[in-house]
């Protein structure tokens, strides 16, 4: 089928999270012309639910290689340090950035910006905005400046179902449904993904709606490699009762909140020296034995020992979700459980956002460079976000533009085959609690094949290979092709490290490896080095 060209752009940014804004705001103060394409509202996406805020060692007594020794112990070991260091180097300038934009942080009486401590932090270093809203008012300012630039168009509302790619492979635009449902091509010189992450292909999710992985799945379609997409972090602390799931912020353990179970009994430190504060995959998994333990649902984070008047300015949006839901927070506890929460693996990119593909970059979420190792630490998410942009924007402008043909068309072969909308509700339905079941915090060989047989016949039956231009059915099966490549590498990582824990293999890797996967080459590992990255510090 034939579509229309709409129109072309230097950069096509897909996503409008914090980490795609601050590309766009980047690149079009360099004069490029930058579109930004979001799924729905600019303002949806995961970045604008993020509580906690930006780890970033200001406070006395911390520094850089603190903080690098607490990513790379909370990862597991499996953190590219080279590249740890220069984002974490670069925090404080890209910090600035953002005050720059006009993002106001939460300040002391002393008028230095307030560090709260979270889990697998050795000090406090988290700066945060609006008490426990950091992503919501980060956005807002971004997105106020992106509105009022001229070299930014915005289009919300527009799906994109494919990225387009010439004859070498590289890529040369987008294909999209805006609003109206109408179909068209957008050519590039670059395409930046910041699509988010993967969390609505399980049953309970911090994630929005829109993070069904559209963007990673697209990727690997047309031959990008995908690094450690097995490492999926499950956040400890959800509110799951009255409502969507509901993040309560890891700085609530931070500022002293316990978790007991539902017989009154506190049991984190049972499982870890850090008790409350252990990195956030044996947390989870202690909350989840303890589930099982006790035979029930919820366990409860008991902030009796806060002040009430401290906690309610402190974290207003949890206190208020708290008090809608019914929920007796000094009394009863926060009933509590974990849920997908964030993508730790991705697309394979470097540290400025070049992936396998010529012209493709990935930022984010959605991306991989090796920072988080296989399990991320708190709050280094926003902090991945605010510094990988400006590496990225660097490197792009350091790179030749390719010359946009003059095509007026282009030519997609699509999926002729029609689903009715009970049909795609059912199998998304059916897929999430699957894959809740088989790939969440506890796995095993025989779960894990018997999961792998139902992806492939679900594979077979929808044929996730062919483009549909009905975007729920083509988001459906971006989810069950994702499933299923995380299936296989759950199953061929052997051990348990991080976020990945195999029952069955409950030992640690001799050596460490990074799995990867593509399109074009299988499955297989690397083993996990440290590049030097020459000269890579901002200025």
């Amino acid at each position: 089928m034939q579509f229309n060209v709409a129109a072309k752009y230097d950069v096509v940014i897909v996503g409008s999270g914090i980490s795609g804004l601050i590309c766009a705001l980047e690149l079009a103060k360099r004069g490029k012309s930058v579109c930004v394409l979001a799924k729905e509202a600019i303002t949806e996406g995961s970045s604008l639910y993020a509580q906690g805020g930006i780890a970033v060692p200001l406070g006395e007594g911390d520094s850089v290689e603190k903080h690098l020794e607490d990513t790379i112990k909370a990862g597991a070991g499996l953190t590219d340090i080279d590249v740890a260091r220069e984002i974490i180097s670069n925090s404080s300038l890209s910090l600035d950035c953002l005050i720059s934009y006009g993002v106001r942080f939460d300040i002391t009486e002393q008028n230095k910006i307030h560090l709260t401590k979270e889990a697998a932090h050795s000090v406090s270093r988290v700066c945060h905005v609006g008490g426990d809203a950091s992503g919501k008012y980060i956005t807002k300012v971004l997105v106020d400046r992106v509105c009022r630039d001229s070299n930014i168009s915005i289009s919300q509302g527009s799906q994109v179902v494919s990225l387009i790619t010439n004859e070498y492979g590289d890529v040369v635009g987008v294909l999209v449904e805006d609003v109206t449902r109408n179909h068209y091509v957008l050519l590039a010189s670059d395409v930046i993904l910041a699509t988010g992450g993967i969390g609505q292909i399980f049953e309970n999710t911090t994630n929005p709606k829109v993070s069904t992985g559209d963007g990673v799945a697209m990727a690997y379609s047309i031959g990008a490699e995908l690094q450690d997409i097995e490492m999926i972090q499950f956040h400890p602390t959800v509110l799951l009762d009255f409502g969507d799931p509901f993040l309560i912020s890891e700085a609530v353990r931070g500022e002293g909140g316990k978790l007991r179970n539902i017989r009154g009994q506190y049991f984190a430190k049972n499982y870890h020296p850090e008790g409350e504060l252990a990195p956030r995959d044996i947390l989870s998994r202690a909350i989840l034995f303890e589930l099982e333990r006790t035979n029930s649902t919820r366990v409860f984070l008991d902030v009796s020992g806060l002040d009430r008047r401290y906690f309610k300015s402190r974290f207003p949006s949890i206190y208020q979700t708290c008090i809608d839901r019914k929920v007796d927070v000094f009394e009863a506890g926060i009933p509590v459980a974990p849920a997908a929460h964030y993508f730790v693996g991705g697309i394979k990119s470097k540290l400025d956002g070049s992936t396998k593909i010529r012209h493709l970059w990935s930022v984010g979420e959605c991306s991989s460079n090796g920072f988080h190792g296989a399990n991320r630490l708190a709050s280094n998410s926003l902090l991945e976000c605010i510094v990988a942009p400006h590496f990225l924007v660097n490197q792009l402008l350091k790179t030749p533009d390719k010359h946009l043909t003059n095509l007026t068309n282009i030519d997609i072969e699509l999926d002729p085959g029609e689903y009715d909308e009970p049909q795609i509700l059912k199998m998304k339905s059916e897929l999430k609690s699957k894959n809740s079941k088989s790939l969440g915090l506890i796995r095993t060989k025989s779960t894990l094949l018997e999961h792998l047989n139902c992806l492939n016949t679900l594979k077979e039956n929808i044929d996730v290979e062919k483009l549909s231009l009905n975007t729920q059915i083509q988001e459906l099966k971006n989810m069950i092709l994702l499933s299923s490549l995380i299936c296989q590498a759950a199953i061929n990582r052997e051990n348990s490290i991080g976020v990945h824990y195999r029952e069955d293999y409950p030992g640690s890797p001799e050596d460490l490896k990074h799995s990867i996967i593509c399109k074009n080459g299988g499955l297989y590992c690397i083993p996990h080095t440290s590049i030097t990255v020459i000269g890579a510090n901002l200025t």
